[in-house]
């Protein structure tokens, strides 16, 4: 309830410019009991700048917002989906995002609901903690700093998690797609619970679990996808995707190859984000939910674990919004009608 009147709070300051500015995108600052809206494609630049170092949240109305550089700050962002959700548009941001650490500052940002047209990229002088990237499409993480407590959780990741070759503890990728995760050292300990890899998997010391896996291979030494010190069980995976002899505790699997078609409940014989030749996202049903079932009871793939596939972040959604032609000077008075989009 608290996270729904916070947002509320913030709609109103987004309702409030549209009110005056019928055209663009704008950036809600929320910092304590203060709301300031910032208007236009750098609004989301302006809004970063003008933040403290630590407290507060920035709402992103549907719309293209440029870069907003590098963010050294405490921050909680939300957008409205890195998808359109019926007549609500997606929150676009052109370019990266860029969280790094300073000699002063080791911030801990989330991001919500968001379609990054680039990276996200971890980097800086100190250790960073607590990243969460939830429900949110880029193209690549990088892990370019030693990193503690990352979450990427339901995100349609484009291109790949990389580790970078730095330490990376308690690391979790859940209910994500990617392609490939790979980078990881020694040093690190990954999760990767309930998502679908739809290429090359090569990083090594994580535990695989309830995951829908696939390899294009070409020839058998190319078998050797998920690396000695990997944990492996309850994946539905490509035959030899799994089968490496360095691999410890590699069982409870689904060896099933070019069955796609036969697993997933739209039929598709691949592990596409979108269905065949269109552009509708899929929803990644398995045609038999109890026959391929993870040590926590639920469905191997997306669709199963702690937070089944969503993609729609918990923004509220707007019904209805209208202002009072009997405003006194300088005050408007907006009434907004809206509704909770689902927490998780």
């Amino acid at each position: 309830m608290k996270k729904f009147f916070l947002f509320a709070v913030a709609l109103v300051g987004t309702m409030l410019a549209h009110a005056q500015i019928s055209d663009g995108v704008t950036a809600t600052l929320l910092n304590g009991e203060t709301t300031t809206v910032f208007y236009g494609s750098d609004s989301f630049k302006d809004a970063v700048q003008a933040a403290p170092d630590a407290g507060a949240m920035i709402t992103l109305s549907p719309g293209a917002f440029s870069n907003p550089g590098d963010i050294s700050k405490s921050l909680k962002i939300y957008g409205s989906g890195f998808l359109k959700d019926g007549d609500i548009s997606e929150t676009r941001v052109l370019g990266d995002l860029t969280i790094t650490s300073t000699d002063e500052i080791t911030p801990t940002v989330r991001a919500e609901g968001i379609y990054f047209t680039g990276h996200v990229t971890v980097k800086g002088t100190k250790i960073i903690s607590n990243t969460e990237i939830i429900k949110c499409s880029f193209e690549s993480f990088y892990n370019s700093v030693e990193t503690n407590n990352t979450i990427i959780r339901q995100c349609y990741v484009r291109g790949s998690i990389n580790g970078q070759n730095n330490k990376a503890s308690a690391f979790v990728v859940a209910n994500c797609w990617t392609p490939q995760i790979t980078g990881f050292s020694n040093a690190c300990s990954v999760t990767v619970t309930n998502c679908i890899l739809s290429g090359n998997c090569t990083h090594s010391v994580a535990v695989y679990q309830n995951n829908l896996i696939y390899k294009y291979y070409y020839n058998w030494e190319d078998r050797r996808q998920i690396q000695s010190g990997s944990t492996c069980y309850n994946n539905i995976a490509h035959q030899y995707c799994l089968e490496y002899d360095g691999v410890n505790n590699c069982s409870g699997n689904y060896y099933l190859p070019d069955k796609w078609g036969e697993i997933l409940k739209d039929g598709q014989a691949n592990l596409n984000f979108f269905l065949t030749d269109t552009s509708t996202p899929r929803t990644w049903e398995l045609a038999d939910p109890t026959t391929y079932v993870g040590t926590d009871g639920t469905p191997c793939g997306v669709t199963g674990g702690d937070f089944p596939w969503n993609p729609i972040p918990a923004t509220p959604r707007i019904l209805s919004t209208s202002v009072d032609a009997k405003s006194e000077a300088g005050k408007l008075k907006v009434t907004i009608k809206a509704e909770a989009r689902p927490l998780e």
